[in-house]
């Protein structure tokens, strides 16, 4: 992310939170109930603020997609890049092919340069059944995979 997106990201969050603040205070302001008098306590956490999540747990979109294509800027151009997380349902020595739970099936090209993370190490280790995780870079129709998180077998 440029400095540019930054600037506009942090001045937009920042106007949203102040209107918040105003808004809030004005309804303080208008308002004619009364308050209870005694003493004050301190409001009790809900659940959701007193459980920290684990750093290694996935959040946001990262832990609930499936599949999808995307386009980035680098330094030498636009570049296309493929996500997909499912099972193995077919391995070869030069290809992988993974469906996700909604059915989309997409083979991968593995070449040596392949990374592949957590209990397996390489693309021979790979076998049927194994959930995955592929990131790979798609040019025209060939997606040849730069990862493979691979979890071991379904259960």
């Amino acid at each position: 992310m440029n400095k540019r997106t930054k600037t506009i990201l942090t001045t937009a969050s920042l106007a949203l939170v102040l209107a918040g603040t105003g808004a809030g205070v004005a309804t303080a302001q208008t308002s004619t109930t009364p308050t209870p008098s005694g003493t004050a306590s301190s409001p009790t956490p809900t659940p959701a603020a007193t459980t920290a999540k684990h750093p290694h747990h996935k959040s946001g979109l990262r832990g609930r997609v499936e599949h999808g294509e995307f386009t980035v800027h680098t330094k030498t151009g636009d570049k296309t890049l493929d996500t997909q997380r499912g099972v193995v349902t077919a391995i070869t020595a030069g290809s992988v092919t993974v469906t996700s739970k909604d059915g989309f099936s997409a083979t991968y090209t593995l070449n040596p340069t392949t990374k592949v993370h957590k209990a397996k190490q390489t693309t021979t280790q790979i076998t049927t059944n194994d959930r995955v995780r592929v990131q790979a870079n798609k040019t025209g129709t060939t997606a040849t995979a730069t990862r493979i998180g691979d979890a071991g077998p379904t259960q």
